[in-house]
């Protein structure tokens, strides 16, 4: 299930060809700044606050709504399997599943009984029945088969990278990044085999497309290299985006933008390149 396509490189990393796009707003809905959303890859929202849970379609639309306050508080959705909607609780140490119904698949997974001790945050794979665990106190990356509860360890992550307090962790075109609170962003191939690291631009909303970065300045966004430098502008916010940028997602040639205020969905209508 891919995020990115071809043509969204492009876009990004326009470095031999001049290129010229326009973004169309598909749709925008009002979002407390503290909600919790992801978009599965049928471009659908999975959308988290008050303790209720929204499936929004492809235009915005809500399809489904259910209350999960037996879930407890939610840190993270991970929608990348519509299947198998993954729903972390930092607070419970716990991960819920939801069927493509927003119901839930059987009992939650605690994850004491992995053997994490505290988990700090978590990814779906791609990998059939398997999920990535950042284990805090233990410093180490775990890949988990869910249905025996073995897997593989990455040890030391914090002090063989030098990072800080690690804050989130995403699988992405095949690939593992984890973030820590200083916008240190290192990066693993799908079996926890390190790859590279960076250090990015601190306090800004980041988004990684392969070997370059997305991030936010204010309501604009633009692409950097691994050694933070601009490489081309991606998107211009001023005019319609109500604030800054806190978050930003990438799925197909599609842009989701958080505000203080507003969840945008954006989709390229346009491209023109020139030699």
């Amino acid at each position: 299930m891919y995020r990115l396509f071809g043509l969204f490189l492009i876009l990004a990393v326009p470095i031999s060809a001049h290129t010229q796009q326009t973004w169309k707003e598909l749709w925008h809905i009002e979002l407390d700044s503290t909600a919790i959303w992801d978009i599965d890859p049928m471009h659908q929202s999975i959308i988290y606050q008050n303790q209720n849970i929204q499936k929004r379609d492809a235009k915005g639309q809500v399809m489904l709504q259910e209350s999960i306050k037996s879930v407890g508080n939610i840190q993270k959705i991970d929608a990348q399997n519509p299947l198998k909607i993954a729903l972390f609780s930092e607070d419970q140490q716990s991960i819920c599943f939801l069927d493509n119904a927003l119901a839930l698949q059987g009992e939650c997974t605690n994850l004491s009984d992995l053997n994490i001790s505290l988990a700090a945050s978590m990814s779906a794979s791609i990998q059939t029945d398997r999920i990535w665990i950042y284990d805090e106190p233990n410093s180490k990356i775990e890949l988990i088969t869910l249905r025996n509860g073995q897997g593989q360890q990455v040890q030391n992550v914090k002090g063989l990278l030098n990072m800080k307090s690690i804050v989130n962790m995403q699988e992405i075109d095949n690939r593992l990044y984890l973030f820590d609170e200083a916008n240190q962003v290192a990066w693993f191939d799908q079996f926890g085999n390190f790859m590279d690291v960076a250090t990015l631009p601190a306090n800004k909303p980041i988004y990684p497309i392969q070997d370059y970065f997305l991030i936010a300045e204010g309501k604009n966004i633009q692409t950097i290299n691994i050694n933070a430098e601009f490489v081309a502008f991606f998107f211009a916010g001023d005019a319609v985006l109500d604030s800054k940028i806190l978050k930003m997602e990438v799925s197909g040639d599609r842009l989701y933008v958080q505000t203080q205020k507003m969840l945008y969905c954006f989709k390229i209508s346009q491209v023109k390149i020139e030699n």
